[in-house]
This record gives C-alpha cells, sequence and structure tokens, in this order.
C-alpha cells in the first residue's frame, strides 16, 4: 500500500480500496486475464451462466490483486482460478467471504450451475482426494499457456456483458 511521508495511504489508493471494498456481488470468479484457456472457460460461462450468478475478474486487475491479498495470497499470484463466494460488502466486517481455489473453485463453479454438473462436482469433492485434484489441477495450469497461447494484454469485457466483469 502507498503511503505519505507520515504514513497516511494516499487518496487514489484509499479510493481504489474503496471501490474494491464496495463489491457486492455474490460470487466472483478470479482468472487469469491473458490465459486463451481460461478465458476460453469463461465466455463458456457467461453463456451457460443463464441466472447470471457469476461476476468475473482478471487475476491482474486491480479488483483481482486486491481479492488475492484479502485471502492472503500474494497480489501478483496468478497461478489458480479462485472462485470469491458471499462478497457482498467484502469489506463489511459482518460478512463472510469464502475463498476457493485450484480444485475445489473449479468444482464449486460447477457445482453451482446445477444438474447434473452439482452432482459431479458434490461427488468429486467428497470422494476424491484434494491432493489428487489438485495434482490435476496443477498440471492442466501449468501448461494452460502452451494449450492454447497467451494474449499481450487482459481482454476489456464485452459490452453485451459489461455488467459481469469487475475491472
Amino acid at each position: 500500500t502507498e503511503m505519505d511521508d507520515v504514513g497516511n495511504m494516499n487518496n487514489s489508493k484509499k479510493d481504489k480500496m474503496q471501490s474494491v471494498l464496495a463489491i457486492d456481488a455474490k460470487q466472483i470468479i478470479l482468472y487469469d486475464g491473458v490465459c486463451n484457456f481460461c478465458n476460453t472457460w469463461v465466455d463458456i460461462l457467461l453463456r451457460i451462466d443463464l441466472k447470471e450468478q457469476f461476476k468475473f475478474a482478471p487475476l491482474q486487475s486491480e479488483v483481482g490483486e486486491e481479492l488475492l491479498v484479502r485471502m492472503g495470497k500474494e497480489a501478483d499470484d496468478i497461478s489458480s482460478i479462485v472462485l470469491v463466494e458471499n462478497s457482498s460488502g467484502i469489506g463489511n466486517e459482518m460478512t463472510e467471504t469464502s475463498y476457493f481455489d485450484k480444485s475445489a473453485a473449479v468444482l464449486k463453479v460447477v457445482e453451482e450451475l446445477g444438474i447434473p454438473g452439482k452432482v459431479f462436482a458434490k461427488t468429486a469433492l467428497a470422494i476424491v482426494p484434494k491432493q489428487l485434484r489438485d495434482t490435476v489441477y496443477d498440471t492442466v495450469a501449468d501448461n494452460r499457456y502452451s494449450l492454447m497461447g497467451k494474449r499481450d494484454e487482459c481482454r476489456c469485457s464485452d459490452p453485451k456483458f459489461s455488467d459481469r466483469f469487475l475491472l
């Protein structure tokens, strides 16, 4: 956090943090904004999430970086998808916010989309050990750029879905 000479947070940084804290979204998916593989899945979710329950933010965005820090990760950690749940008024001490990453995030998203994914996701979460699930996730994540390439910069949201992106 940028501070002035007497230890006070500068106003532009404070304003940015306040805007992040004011986010009112039940579920936010943080994804690697330059990854073509990740963006393809975001596009799929935008089409099949008919209830519009998910909002999206690139991990590299101000929102993504702030939420990563809030969950105890480095602001530049783009190693995993993150699902932020119950993020209504993130800055409010009374609101409990849950963070899921790696395989747990993927399976929670699938679960939220409803049947038949819900049954599969609940079963996988209950039966398959987290270490095994995350090993599979890490293998895909470590090779995501070689699978489908990488963009030079994060995508700007499609005007049709602009209300679904937090940048």
